[in-house]
């Protein structure tokens, strides 16, 4: 029954999309990409982390040829930009593993000023707001280091939530 339901407000959704615009679109693609991914997003960033060694910037699910996917990106040891593609539905299966070159030094500094760990902050935002975690980032807000972090609901709405870096608590 509850499947049922997730399938319709999917289909709902979609139908939705289709009418009013991308921007809508973008959300129900990754909405379907949610429910068709074998792991998450912590998963995903644990995975870039452990097989591939990077300090995790930016992580988001998405779809490529209609299969979903995760991109995350980070700096490795050397220093160096790293943005990854892997498949949603098997995290060995890398499908794009781009070196963008030397990081900036602004994400170096967020990274070492950052007191949490990015898993950490999608843990928070998602007992503050349950549901799916689609997208989170580590950005500077007016002199604030957060994690933000882009959370699908229950109604299948997308929400963000901003986690401070350093203390870990909801930044309003």
């Amino acid at each position: 029954m509850q499947r049922t339901l997730s399938t319709t407000a999917l289909a709902l959704t979609l139908a939705l999309a289709s009418l009013s615009g991308s921007a809508f679109a973008s959300t129900a693609e990754k909405i379907a990409a949610v429910q068709a991914a074998r792991f998450d997003l912590t998963q995903a960033i644990q995975s870039a982390q452990s097989q591939h060694g990077l300090k995790v910037l930016q992580a988001e699910i998405d779809t490529k040829k209609k299969q979903p996917i995760y991109e995350v990106s980070g700096i490795n040891a050397q220093g160096r930009e790293i943005k990854l593609k892997f498949s949603a539905l098997d995290a060995a299966q890398v499908l794009e593993n781009k070196d963008d070159g030397v990081a900036e030094k602004k994400d170096t500094d967020r990274l070492a000023a950052a007191k949490i760990s990015i898993s950490d902050a999608i843990a928070t935002a998602l007992k503050h707001t349950p549901g799916k975690a689609i997208e989170v980032d580590l950005d500077d807000h007016l002199g604030v280091l957060t994690y933000d972090v882009k959370i699908i609901n229950a109604a299948n709405t997308e929400v963000e939530v901003r986690v401070h870096a350093i203390n870990g608590n909801i930044h309003q």
